[in-house]
Parts: C-alpha cells; structure tokens; sequence
C-alpha cells in the first residue's frame, strides 16, 4: 500500500490521493509515466512527484521510515507497515494506575515480531529508552492517550521511534471500536486461561502482590503482557489486510495477504528468565521514617483514624496508631465515636469525611443554585482519583455527620484534620479495599504498620481508618499536601515520591487552590524510599 500512497508528500492530501488514483495513477510508477499523466496533473503537482517519488524509493530502500512520518499525522501510519515490519516493535506497559499525576510504570513489553523483551521497575525498566533506539516503528493500542504518555513521564528525554501506529484508531477505520480485549474479540483471538480474564486493574493488584513477595504474580502479569503485544502484531497484520484492500480497491485482489495467523507466545522459560532478577526490597521504613519526624511530646504518636459513615445505623470504621502500631474496632454512634476518641487522648484525629461545605453555599434552596463540590475534590478528579461531591445527595448526611463529629472533637481540645483514604492509598499506591481488601492490608504492612489486623478479620472500614491514621502521620512530621484554601479548608493528602508535583501544582492553580511552595515542588530527600515501600 505505500507504494500507491501519495499523501506523505507535503501539499498532498486525501483528496488529491483519490482524484490521482481515479484517473488511474495508482501507484508511483503510474506517476513516472507521461501517458499516465497528461492531462490528469497539474504543473505543481508534477513537481512535486518529481521530486518526492524517487526520494520516497530511496527511502525505503535506506530502511528510513522517519520520510513518511506525515503519515502518523494523518493517521495513515498503517500503510507503511509491510516495507518497515522488520523495524517494527509492539508496546504495551502496565503501571499502577491511570494517572499521570501519582501513577506509575511497573512493566513495558517489547515484542519484535520473534523475540519479546519485558523491563520491570526495580530491575531493567531504566534500559527501556536505548532499546527503542533500535526501532523505526511503534505499534500500541491505545499508546497516544496511554502507554507512550506515561513513558514520556518516566523518561522526560526519551526520543521514540518515528513512525507510531496507534491500533486503536486504525480499528476504528474498518469499524470496530473499544478496548483492547473487545478488539481481540472481533478479531476473533483468545487467551490463555490463566490470564483471560484479567484487566489493566486486575494487573496492579499482581504488581502489588509480587512486591510483597508473590513471585508467581510477576509470572502472571508478564503473561498478560506478553499475551498484548503478541496480539497487538496479529491485529496490526489483519489490519492492514482489511484497510488496504478497502482504500486501494484498484489493488490486485490476489495480493498475498499480510497476516498469517497469531504468532506462537515465547516459551514459559523464557517469560520466567525474563522475571528472574532479585524482588523488588518489600522491607522498608517509611513510617518509621515519619515518626522520626515527628516533633518530641515524650510519647510515641497517637493518632485515631475514623472512617465514617454516613449513619449512626451503619458501623464506622476507628483505628489507633501508637507508633507504628495499629488496633481497629467498629463503632455505630456519635456518642462511642466521641467518647473512645477522647479517651485515646490523640495527638491528631483524622476522619474520612468532608469537614467542610463548598465556598459560596448558602442552603439547598437558594434561588441562585449552591455548589456541590468543594475545589479539593475536584482538584482529585483532575488527578485521577475518584471522589463523590460533598453535598450529592448520598454524602449530605456523611458531610453533616463528619462535621458535627469534627467540631465537638475540636471542643474537647482535640486537633482534627480531613483525610480520604482512597486518595492516600492512590498517592502512594496501595492497592483500594475495591481491588483487594488483602493487598490494602499488605499495603499497609509494607509502608510499616504493624498490628493483628494483618492476619486477623477485620472490616474494609477498619483497615482504611489505618490509612486515616497514616496520614494523620504524615501530617504530624510536616510531610503532607494541603488541598483547599482558607475559604473551604483543607483535606490533607500525603506526599509521595510517585506525584508530578509539576502537573500537580498546575492542576491546583486552575482549580483554585492554595499552591504548593516553589521550593516544595520537588519531593524532600528523605522520601526517596517511599515508592518502593508502598509498591
């Protein structure tokens, strides 16, 4: 197909493609040949293909794909792939979750075509910018909005291939749309067993597995990566076939298809090779590292954690952190709520609850409409951590509940701080209790905290009053982000070596909210570690 394409050259657009092949210039040697030409091509134009054919041949010829790269603009990249498969390599990653601010890399599978390569955090991933060096084409699913977005994140100075073909748009072209397995479907490919089921979601939660020592989660999670790229040159194969057969229909129709059936997946030895360097270190000391931060009031920490519901009716979630340690029991009332807290004495009480109504909120009846969500939480959406408005109609009576909880705790001289566990989790990227209850647990246990609720049956509220208290930690040793502003208050996040505190201060000033200190920008030294210590 590249052969009888024309617009890579500049000036040349689909229009002009299809009135040249019309008057049966269908490919460049129709367009060397005057008999082809007269009285079809403008002076201009004939210029043009004077000059570019035979610099296009030679560029083939040279093996330079970087000629065509106007393809990629115009999302015709697909045609190129025959005279370049060679120089092709087939990318997938797989990263802790979607967000660009917190998230990161965990694994990048490369697959020529014979041979797959797997890079993991911890191991080899640093080598991933030289391998692409190698290779004049990428090919994703999805790679524009995804996979090559967080690989420039990771790789600020990274130089990619020329020439991307992004397999979800060029499905979109022969009519299929959705995500990579739905693809898989249409084309008619299956997988494994083991990993048939398995979504981007299901593989954070088997990189959190592996960091506390599940080697076989690593197994399984570079099979369904191996399985990706492996199906992503199937679908580029079949592909082309469909596209070229329907753009060019003046192509011979006998010409030798491109795809010839799903490669056969490297050997189980070698995937397990591939996984075999030392864990990741799952010991580490990050709480230990924030109590030592932590002002000296002659006793260790003491911070409760409450996760609240919205109801009296409904058993909250209230933990103790002494130090590194932490006991969790369930309370129903306003009353036992108050009065286990006041007796624990804290030193800091951190509730999951909006503390706070959205600034210029008079009542639910006035005639000029009241916000429902405060800044902060939408400052959350915009970094990809999901979050309810304060004020929906499910959360009015979990944020009356929390502050009337806050201000009573407060009267009794207790220092109160707004937390959410979800967003705490996702900074420092432990599992939610909605992926798996069990790895939020080791989660917690790999940043350092101790205590029977890591073999006992404890309630999903339970264990995120622990991560409440963890941040009530953070703030303790001056090691935490404010989102909000005088106006709303404050909801205290901690920080973490996984934010883009560059992305995240821009995010702050278009929502409105207090900015971080220029000299803040950047995480402190002695939070180097705590990436690896929560996975």
């Amino acid at each position: 197909m590249l052969q009888q394409t024309f617009i890579h050259i500049p000036g040349v657009g689909k229009k002009t493609e299809q009135e040249l092949w019309s008057a049966g210039i269908h490919n460049w040697d129709d367009a060397d040949r005057f008999e082809k030409r007269f009285g079809h091509i403008g002076i201009r134009l004939q210029q043009k293909l004077d000059d570019y054919i035979p610099r296009s041949r030679e560029a083939i010829q040279q093996k330079d794909a970087a000629f065509f790269e106007r393809l990629t603009a115009l999302g015709e990249a697909w045609r190129l792939f025959p005279s370049f498969a060679d120089q092709c390599v087939y990318l997938d990653i797989e990263t802790t979750g979607l967000s660009s601010v917190f998230d990161t890399v965990t694994m990048v599978g490369l697959y020529d075509g014979k041979k797959y390569e797997v890079f993991i955090e911890g191991q080899n991933l640093h080598e991933v910018p030289q391998r692409l060096q190698k290779y004049a084409v990428v090919v994703t699913f999805n790679g524009s909005g995804f996979d090559l977005r967080f690989l420039k994140l990771a790789f600020p100075d990274l130089v990619l291939p020329p020439i991307h073909i992004d397999l979800r748009w060029v499905t979109r072209q022969i009519g299929y749309k959705g995500g990579l397995k739905v693809i898989e479907s249409k084309f008619g490919l299956r997988r494994a067993a083991e990993v048939e089921d398995l979504t981007g979601y299901d593989a954070a939660v088997l990189w959190s597995k592996y960091l506390r020592g599940e080697k076989s989660a690593l197994e399984q999670l570079i099979q369904y990566n191996t399985e990706d790229v492996v199906h992503l040159k199937a679908i580029m194969e079949a592909s082309y076939d469909r596209l070229a057969k329907r753009t060019g229909a003046f192509l011979n129709e006998s010409a030798t298809p491109v795809f010839k059936g799903v490669s056969d997946l490297p050997r189980a030895r070698n995937r397990r090779k591939a996984g075999d360097a030392a864990l990741l270190n799952g010991s580490t000391k990050l709480v230990g590292r924030l109590l030592a931060r932590c002002p000296d009031r002659g006793h260790s920490p003491q911070i409760v954690g409450i996760d609240l519901t919205g109801s009296e009716k409904r058993a909250t979630g209230w933990a103790l952190m002494d130090g590194a340690t932490a006991t969790t029991r369930t309370l129903s009332t306003d009353d036992e709520l108050f009065r286990d807290t006041v007796a624990a004495n804290p030193d800091v009480v951190s509730i999951d609850s909006p503390l706070t109504l959205p600034e210029g909120w008079h009542d639910a009846d006035s005639p000029c409409g009241s916000p429902i969500y405060r800044k902060c939480e939408l400052a959350l959406k915009r970094m990809g951590i999901s979050v309810f408005w304060c004020l929906l109609p499910t959360m009015k009576g979990l944020t009356t509940r929390g502050m009337r909880l806050a201000a009573r705790l407060r009267a009794a001289g207790l220092e109160v701080i707004e937390s959410y566990p979800g967003a705490a989790q996702d900074l420092l990227g432990i599992p939610r209790k909605g992926a798996s209850l069990e790895e939020l647990k080791w989660g917690l246990a790999r940043a350092g905290i101790q205590g029977a609720f890591l073999h006992n049956k404890v309630t999903h509220d339970e264990v995120d009053a622990i991560t409440s208290a963890l941040v009530g930690l953070f703030y303790m040793a001056e090691d935490y982000i404010p989102l909000g502003n005088a106006a709303e208050g404050y909801l205290i996040v901690p920080r973490s070596l996984r934010i883009n505190y560059r992305k995240l201060a821009d995010i702050l000033a278009a929502t409105g909210l207090d900015e971080i200190p220029p000299n803040d920008l950047e995480c402190p030294v002695d939070a180097r570690q705590q990436l690896t210590a929560a996975g």
